[in-house]
C-alpha cells in the first residue's frame, strides 16, 4: 500500500532527493512547471500513464504554434516527467518492475509523439509516401523494462509501397530530434542492431528485413528479437513482420551446445572490455551482474521457445516464471535470477539517477557509496557492498549451472563421419558427439553397447543424405528428447527401416521434425501403424471423438492431428502413393477438423464451404483453409475459428482464410440468399471463378445444400460470357506481374508464367465454358482430354510436376512457400525428391515445364 507523506516529510525527502541527484536539481532549476509543482512535492507522487500524458501534452501543444516550439515543449515535458518518476522511486518503496513500467511508458509516449511531430514537419513531397513506416524497439525498451537512462535500441522499416528517400528523411528527423547533441538530447538512440549495423540501410523495406533474417540472421540476432516489439508507426506492418519472424526468433532444432559456446564467447568478449580496476564496480557486465541474469534466460527461451509458446515473451520476469513452471529452471535458480534481476535493475536506476547519465559502475569513494545506500534504503555503504557481493555469487552460480549444461560434451572414441559432405562440419560434429552416452546421460554398459551397434547404421543413412547436417541435428535433438537412449538405440538397431524413416523425416522437414522432438512418443506410434493404407474422413470419424471438456478437446485434437500429419509425411517419404493421394489425405484431415470445430461450436445452423486447395482436395503442408460459411450464427463461427486457430502447446490445427467471402469483410456467416444476390449482381469474374473449387465440407447439411443452387446460375452465366477468357487472362497477368519479383521468375513455380496458376486457370476457364461443376483440377484435365487432348496432356503433366515441387517444399518448411530454393543443398535435396539427378537437371526441367504449360494455357484460353 502506498505511503501518504505529510507535507513536511515530503519537503524533507524532496530536498534529500535533489541533493542526491544534482542532475535532477539542474532540470528543476530550468523548468518552471516543476518549480511550481515542487512547492508541494507530495502532489508529484502520482503514477505515469499514457492517458494522463496525452492530456498534459494536449494542454501544452496548444501553446506551441510551430514545429520547433512543439519539439521544445516535448523536451521540456519529458525531462520534467523523468525527474518526477525518479522522485517517485526515491520517495516511496517502488519495485524495479513498477519503476521500469514508468520509464518505458514515458519513452514510448515520447517516441510516438516525436514521430508525429516529425511527420508533421516532413516535406510536402513526402506526404503519403511513408504509410508503412514502423518503429521497432529491441533491448530494454523492447522488453518493456527500460531503466532510468537507457539507450533506445531502435530499428525502422518501411512498407513495400513506401518511398525509400521519404522513409530515410523521416527516420533522420526522428532520431535527430530525440538524440540531439548537447543539452537538447531527449534519449540516446542506438541503431546498430539493424542488419549490417551502421553500414546497413537505415530504413529497409519490410520484405528485405525478413529476407535478411531468413538467410543471414545469427544466433545473437535471434536473442535480440526475443525482446522486439512495435512502439510506433504502422501496427499492420509490424504484425505482418513479427508473424514472418516467428520461426527465426524461435527456431526448431537449434544446437544447444552451439548456443552455449556463442553466449560464453560473447560474455568473455564483454569481460575483456572492462579495465581491471573496474571489474568489481561493474554491475552490468561484471561477474554475476545483469548480463549473467539475462543471457541464461534468453538462451533457454531460444532453445525451448518453439516447443513451449509460454516462453515466447519479451518480458524477462515472465520468462523466468514460465521456465520455472515448465521445470526447465529449478525453483531456487528461478528465485535467484528473479531476485538478482530486480536488485541490479533498482541499483542501476539509482546509479543513473544521480547524474542523469548512463553508467553501470558503483561509486569508487566510500562517501558516494554511503549516499547511494541511504537513497536506496539499503543501510550503510558497507551493507550495500555486502549485498552486491552476495548477489554476484548467487547469480554466477546459476549462470555457470545453466551454461554448464549447454557446453558441448567431450566424447572419446566416437568415430566421426568424415566422408559426408557437411555444410558446417563443426556444428555437425558437435551434434554427432552429443549422441554419445556419457557420465551424465544413461552411461550404463548396455547403453554404450547399443550405441556402438547403432553408429554404423546411422553413418550409412547420413552418407545417403543431400542435407546431412539437417538430418543429424534433427536426430540428435530427437535422441535428447526421447529420454531412454538405451531403449531407443536398441529399437533402431532392431528396425533399420524405422531409422531410415527417422533420418528421412528430419532431413525433409524441420517443421515436422520439431513437432516430433516435442512429442517423441508419436514416432513409435506412427511407425508401428499401418502406413500402406490412406485414411479419409470416415476413418478419422471412427478413430477420434472430441472430449467434452473444452481445453482437453482442443489439446487432444491437436495431438491427433500432429500424429496424422507425421503419418502422411512418412507415407510420402516412402512413396506409398501419388502426390495427389497425399494431398487428398491432408485435405481429409482438414475436413474432419472442420467437423470437430462445428461440433465444438455447438452444432449451429450453418455449414462450411471450402474453396481453393481445400475445396479442390489439393492441400499441402502449410496451406491455409480458404473457407466460406453459409447460414447464420456469427458467435458460433468465431468459436469454431478459435478451435481451429488457437495457439496451444501443440500449435494450431489449421490457419483459416475468409477473404473470399462477399466484400472480403464483414460477417463470416452469410445466408445462401445473400450469396445468390452477391454473385448475381456484384461479384467480379475472379470471385465467380473461385467457385470452381467450391465444395460442401460439413456442418448443418440442409443449410449447406442450399449454397450451390444459390450460386450455380451466376457461375454458369459467367462461364458463357464473351469476356470470361479475356478477364481470366487479365487477372492471371496481374498475378504474374505483381507477385513475381523481377529476376525471380525462374524460382516462382506457382505464380510465374507457365507455373501452377496457369494450370489451374486454364482448367477453370475451360470448365466454366463447358458448364462443368468439378472441384478437382486433375479430374477436370482428364475430362478435357476428349476435346483438347494435347493441351490436357501438357497441363496434366505440369500439374503433376508443380504439385510434386510444392508438396516437398512445403513439407520441408511447414508454411505456404511458393519459391524454388536457390542453388545449394536445398535445391539438390528437392531434385532428388522430384526424381532428378541434381539441381541443374531439375532447373532444366523447370524451364521446360514453364514453356510447355504457358503454351497450353494460351491455347486453351485464346
Amino acid at each position: 500500500m502506498k505511503e501518504t507523506l505529510s507535507p513536511n516529510r515530503a519537503r524533507g525527502l524532496w530536498d534529500r532527493f535533489l541533493q542526491f541527484s544534482p542532475g535532477s536539481a539542474e532540470i528543476v532549476a530550468r523548468n518552471e512547471t516543476l518549480q511550481e509543482a515542487a512547492k508541494d512535492p507530495g502532489r508529484l507522487l502520482q503514477e505515469g500513464a499514457k492517458g494522463r500524458y496525452r492530456i498534459e501534452w494536449q494542454e501544452r501543444v496548444v501553446r506551441a504554434d510551430s514545429p520547433t516550439r512543439r519539439l521544445a515543449e516535448l523536451r521540456d515535458w519529458q525531462r520534467a516527467e523523468l525527474v518526477r518518476l525518479a522522485w517517485n522511486c526515491f520517495a516511496q518503496p517502488i519495485s524495479a518492475e513498477k519503476a521500469a513500467r514508468g520509464w518505458t511508458g514515458l519513452a514510448e509516449f515520447t517516441v510516438e509523439t516525436e514521430l508525429g511531430l516529425a511527420q508533421d514537419k516532413a516535406p510536402e513531397a513526402d506526404r503519403g509516401k511513408g504509410q508503412g513506416f514502423t518503429v521497432l524497439a529491441l533491448g530494454k525498451l523492447g522488453a518493456g523494462d527500460l531503466n532510468f537512462y537507457s539507450d533506445l535500441d531502435l530499428i525502422f522499416f518501411r512498407g513495400e509501397r513506401d518511398e525509400e528517400g521519404a522513409g530515410n528523411r523521416l527516420a533522420r528527423s526522428l532520431v535527430g530530434d530525440l538524440d540531439a547533441p548537447g543539452g537538447e538530447r531527449v534519449y540516446r538512440v542506438d541503431l546498430r542492431l539493424r542488419p549490417e549495423g551502421d553500414r546497413g540501410a537505415l530504413v529497409p523495406q519490410r520484405s528485405d528485413l525478413e529476407e535478411y533474417y531468413e538467410a543471414y540472421g545469427e544466433v545473437w540476432e535471434r536473442c535480440a528479437w526475443i525482446r522486439g516489439r512495435r512502439i510506433a508507426g504502422s501496427e499492420e506492418e509490424a504484425y505482418e513482420f513479427f508473424q514472418s519472424l516467428q520461426s527465426f526468433i524461435y527456431p526448431r532444432g537449434l544446437s544447444p551446445s552451439a548456443l552455449g559456446e556463442i553466449f560464453q564467447q560473447k560474455s568473455r568478449a564483454e569481460d575483456e572490455l572492462l579495465a581491471d580496476e573496474d571489474r568489481d564496480r561493474e554491475i552490468k557486465r561484471g561477474r554475476g551482474g545483469l548480463r549473467e541474469v539475462e543471457f541464461p534466460v534468453l538462451g533457454l527461451q531460444l532453445l525451448h521457445g518453439a516447443a513451449q509458446p509460454t516462453l515466447q515473451t519479451h518480458d524477462l520476469r515472465k520468462a523466468i516464471r514460465n521456465l520455472e513452471i515448465l521445470g526447465i529452471l529449478k525453483e531456487e535458480e528461478a528465485e535467484t535470477l528473479r531476485g538478482g534481476y530486480d536488485f541490479w535493475r533498482r541499483l542501476e536506476d539509482f546509479l543513473q539517477m544521480r547524474q542523469i547519465r548512463q553508467t553501470h559502475q558503483l561509486p569508487s569513494s566510500a562517501e558516494d557509496m554511503q549516499g547511494l545506500a541511504q537513497a536506496m534504503g539499503a543501510g550503510s555503504g558497507g551493507d550495500l557492498e555486502k549485498e552486491v557481493e552476495e548477489w554476484r555469487d548467487r547469480v554466477r552460480k546459476v549462470y555457470d549451472s545453466v551454461f554448464g549444461e549447454l557446453k558441448p560434451l567431450t566424447v572419446a572414441g566416437v568415430d566421426w563421419v568424415e566422408r559426408v559432405d557437411w555444410a558446417d562440419p563443426l556444428s555437425a560434429k558437435e551434434a554427432w558427439n552429443g549422441l554419445e552416452p556419457d557420465e551424465e546421460v544413461h552411461s550404463t554398459a548396455r547403453t554404450k553397447e547399443n550405441f556402438q551397434r547403432w553408429q554404423p547404421l546411422l553413418q550409412k543413412e547420413l552418407v545417403a543424405c543431400a542435407r546431412p547436417d539437417v538430418a543429424l541435428i534433427g536426430v540428435a535433438n530427437f535422441v535428447k528428447a526421447y529420454g531412454s537412449r538405451s531403449l531407443l538405440y536398441e529399437s533402431l538397431c532392431v528396425s533399420p527401416k524405422a531409422l531410415n524413416l527417422l533420418v528421412r523425416l528430419f532431413e525433409s522437414s524441420e517443421n515436422l521434425g520439431a513437432a516430433l522432438v516435442a512429442r517423441p512418443e508419436l514416432f513409435e506410434a506412427v511407425a508401428q501403424s499401418e502406413l500402406d493404407t490412406p485414411r479419409g474422413v470416415a476413418f478419422h470419424r471412427q478413430a477420434f471423438s472430441l472430449p467434452p471438456e473444452e481445453e482437453e478437446a482442443m489439446d487432444a485434437a491437436r495431438l491427433y492431428v500432429r500424429g496424422e500429419e507425421l503419418r502422411i509425411a512418412l507415407r510420402s517419404l516412402l512413396n506409398l502413393g501419388t502426390i495427389e493421394d497425399f494431398q487428398r489425405e491432408l485435405s481429409a484431415l482438414a475436413e474432419i477438423c472442420l467437423e470437430w470445430a462445428w461440433k465444438f461450436a455447438g452444432k449451429p445452423g450453418w455449414a462450411w464451404v471450402g474453396l481453393g486447395k481445400l475445396g479442390g482436395e489439393a492441400l499441402s503442408f502449410g496451406s491455409d483453409l480458404d473457407l466460406l460459411v453459409v447460414g447464420e450464427g456469427e458467435a458460433e463461427v468465431q468459436r469454431a475459428v478459435k478451435f481451429l486457430t488457437a495457439e496451444r502447446a501443440s500449435g494450431t490445427l489449421f490457419k483459416v482464410d475468409f477473404r473470399l467471402r462477399p466484400y472480403a469483410e464483414g460477417a463470416l456467416a452469410v445466408p445462401a440468399k445473400r450469396y445468390a444476390e452477391y454473385y448475381g449482381k456484384e461479384a467480379q469474374t475472379w470471385e465467380v471463378q473461385a467457385l470452381c473449387r467450391a465444395r460442401l465440407l460439413g456442418g448443418a447439411a440442409k443449410v449447406g445444400r442450399e449454397f450451390w443452387p444459390a450460386v450455380e446460375k451466376s457461375w454458369s452465366k459467367c462461364g458463357k460470357g464473351k469476356t470470361l477468357f479475356p478477364e481470366i487472362r487479365e487477372m492471371r497477368e496481374r498475378i504474374a506481374t505483381e507477385r513475381v519479383r523481377q529476376g525471380e521468375e525462374e524460382r516462382s513455380y506457382k505464380t510465374g508464367r507457365g507455373g501452377l496458376v496457369d494450370v489451374e486457370f486454364a482448367a477453370q476457364g475451360w470448365q466454366m465454358r463447358q458448364g462443368l461443376p468439378e472441384c478437382r483440377t486433375g479430374d477436370i484435365l482428364r475430362k478435357m482430354k476428349k476435346s483438347a487432348p494435347g493441351e490436357a496432356q501438357i497441363l496434366s503433366q505440369g500439374l503433376e510436376f508443380w504439385s510434386k515441387i510444392e508438396w516437398w517444399i512445403r513439407l520441408g518448411e511447414g508454411r505456404g512457400e511458393s519459391m524454388l530454393p536457390r542453388a545449394g543443398r536445398d535445391l539438390e535435396w528437392l531434385a532428388r525428391k522430384c526424381g532428378e539427378r541434381n539441381g541443374a537437371k531439375l532447373m532444366e526441367r523447370v524451364r521446360g515445364t514453364f514453356d510447355s504449360v504457358r503454351g497450353a494455357y494460351e491455347a486453351v484460353l485464346r
